[in-house]
């Protein structure tokens, strides 16, 4: 892989971050705390969550990138982790957490942009029989806070 790859990955991240700042473009403070519906997710949640999870699964592409095959799925402690720090920033403020997202998105886009580009092909795996590249998961990070 190239540098060229590199920066696509980082375009994509950076697209990703674009398509959520958009969607909550005029959301109120009110609006960022009203559940949508029983067992969904406020969007104050949703943004906690994307924080966490850019910051997260980077730390797992660098793992990939630095030992052979790691197993890279969430541990059982790590799952609640991702559950805490959700609940634990659901009433931040919109701007608050806005601000934390955007930052977590510049630290994954600056170390994807020290990644080797030959890493990008090394492998991991999310569990049994499920392979995944360096590369590969950063486009599923990047596919993932679009959704």
């Amino acid at each position: 892989m190239s540098s060229g790859e590199i920066q696509k990955l980082q375009e994509s991240l950076r697209s990703a971050q674009d398509a959520v700042l958009s969607a909550i473009q005029g959301i109120s403070e009110p609006e960022a705390h009203q559940v949508p519906a029983p067992e969904e997710w406020t969007v104050a949640q949703v943004l906690a969550h994307i924080q966490e999870i850019q910051s997260y699964w980077v730390s797992k592409v660098i793992q990939i990138t630095r030992e052979d095959n790691p197993n890279v799925n969430r541990t059982h402690d790590e799952g609640r982790q991702r559950v805490a720090a959700v609940n634990d920033h659901a009433q931040d403020s919109l701007a608050g957490l806005t601000r934390r997202m955007i930052d977590a998105n510049a630290e994954v886009v600056a170390a994807v942009g020290r990644i080797d580009p030959k890493d990008l092909a090394r492998v991991g795996h999310r569990g049994e029989g499920n392979p995944v590249t360096a590369g590969g998961l950063i486009q599923s990070l990047a596919a993932h806070l679009q959704e």
